[in-house]
């Protein structure tokens, strides 16, 4: 498993130490450093990610954008010693955990957005990190009652929680010592949202066209990555003949190879499950079939390494987090204009997207959610999609699927989440955002072909805000009763009440 162990042994995670594909690259550190090892992906770093600097130590563990520059560590570290950590926010884009030793002191610098998972043992006298919990494990551990309760009702834990007390994830966008955590997170300022493209075309030129591979939805949010950028590779999973193949299919011209398959035509991977088992462990309740399909994919296309992904770009187009289920969510997706007048708190959207939790439970998140955004300057709807996006359902459960098991394979590019997109769209007015108002906005300097053409739930960007609700209402309907209009989401659900 890609990343960086520091006081702990990757060997310990057997199925997935196995599995390390065939451009990741094994690095001991030097035993004076540190007892460490990190498994790097050699498609970002053609040598060990290694910067000595004044006699300071900078090992990297995934990459970064720095000064319009592609991972230059020496230039980091450089500007680290002598600036300070509050650098790091000059980062454009980036997923990582870099190690810095300075003489007897040892800090541990996390992106902003906490892209790259790691996790930390508080238990241990010295810095202990894995990018899984199960690398940590010890029988010193014990595990959170409350959390075993979340994740069986959720799928997914929030915060930094783990299923044990003294195992936590990594801060976000902070540097970590023994026993203390700064933050150099702040706020960029916001560019016009109808601009945003620029910034994703720019990210995308980074590297080289050869390489660069975009898995192609129905949806918006890869859609948008294709309208403001060029690939060699493309692909898109579905049923055969459901709608979604159907549109994405419509843009296979764009790339130069591009390839549509069954989700769940490849035979299982074999070691998938015990992979599974020791990623996700205590931590989520992942998909199943993912790693096949990626490990698939980056066998058909074995020259691409740079994975393009639309990860989180629902949430900014649509404003999703601040949708909840049950029936008053879905009269509220309706009518969805209503948000901008009732006007909810973050604590009522909080507890109706978290229902299922007790009382007892929602309290932890409560509290958690106040500690992480009392800084923030946003009003609540703002904050709860920060929140969910760095520390519950994206940075909690949906990260894995992309910046967890695709990145065993290849180097992972979200633009919606590098800093000039992501602080832009965080800002933004998501009354407006859950209405559908600022789709046209969001879409009005892309070409045509993009934005006139409809998603498989039956509207475009071009579609009247005030129709979408009901479109979509109709379309949910045929996804769910019409078995050939199913996608894979839809099927995968049905194959699981089936098994039950």
């Amino acid at each position: 498993m890609r990343g960086m162990y520091l006081n702990c042994d990757p060997k310990s995670l057997p199925a997935s130490f196995a599995a390390v594909s065939k451009s990741s690259q094994l690095y001991q550190f030097p035993e004076n450093i540190a007892q460490g090892y990190l498994i790097y992906d050699t498609n970002a770093w053609s040598t060990p990610p290694i910067e000595i600097y004044q006699e300071q130590v900078f090992i990297a563990s995934g990459w970064f954008i720095y000064k319009q520059q592609l991972n230059p560590l020496a230039l980091l570290a450089k500007d680290i010693v002598e600036h300070g950590p509050s650098v790091l926010n000059d980062i454009l884009a980036g997923v990582f955990v870099i190690y810095w030793k300075n003489g007897e002191q040892t800090t541990l610098l996390t992106d902003a957005l906490g892209l790259s998972t790691h996790y930390i043992d508080r238990l241990a006298s010295e810095l202990r990190i894995a990018p899984s919990v199960k690398a940590l494990l010890t029988d010193k551990h014990t595990l959170n009652n409350d959390m075993q309760s979340i994740l069986s009702k959720k799928q997914h834990l929030f915060g930094n929680f783990t299923l044990y007390n003294e195992i936590e994830r990594l801060q976000p966008g902070a540097a970590i010592t023994t026993g203390a955590e700064h933050s150099y997170f702040t706020f960029y300022e916001p560019k016009a949202i109808e601009d945003l493209g620029q910034y994703v075309e720019s990210l995308t030129e980074f590297w080289p066209y050869e390489t660069r591979i975009l898995p192609l939805s129905s949806g918006l949010d890869s859609r948008y990555l294709l309208a403001n950028g060029t690939y060699k590779y493309g692909f898109t999973y579905g049923p055969d003949g459901a709608p979604e193949r159907k549109i994405a299919g419509q843009y296979q011209q764009d790339f130069k190879h591009y390839h549509a398959f069954d989700f769940n035509e490849q035979p299982l991977h074999e070691q998938e499950q015990a992979i599974l088992d020791e990623m996700a462990f205590a931590t989520l309740k992942p998909i199943n079939r993912l790693y096949t399909n990626y490990n698939y994919i980056a066998d058909h296309y074995n020259q691409a390494s740079t994975f393009y992904d639309g990860y989180l770009g629902d949430l900014f187009q649509r404003g999703t987090y601040i949708n909840f289920k049950g029936k008053r969510g879905e009269l509220l997706k309706l009518v969805p204009f209503v948000y901008r007048f009732i006007n909810f708190t973050a604590h009522k959207l909080l507890r109706l997207r978290y229902k299922e939790l007790s009382q007892r439970e929602f309290e932890i998140l409560w509290q958690d959610f106040k500690t992480k955004t009392a800084s923030l300057a946003l009003n609540d709807y703002q904050k709860v999609t920060y929140y969910e996006f760095v520390y519950g359902r994206g940075g909690r459960y949906t990260v894995f699927g992309s910046n967890v098991l695709a990145a065993q394979f290849f180097t992972i590019v979200s633009p919606f989440a590098t800093r000039i997109v992501f602080d832009s769209f965080i800002q933004q007015d998501y009354a407006s955002a859950v209405s559908y108002r600022s789709l046209k906005k969001i879409w009005s300097k892309t070409a045509s072909k993009y934005k006139n053409q409809v998603v498989e739930s039956g509207y475009s960007p071009q579609t009247p805000a005030v129709f979408i609700p009901f479109i979509q209402l109709t379309y949910r309907l045929m996804f769910h009763f019409i078995p050939s209009r199913a996608n894979y989401g839809v099927k995968l659900k049905r194959m699981e009440k089936q098994k039950k």
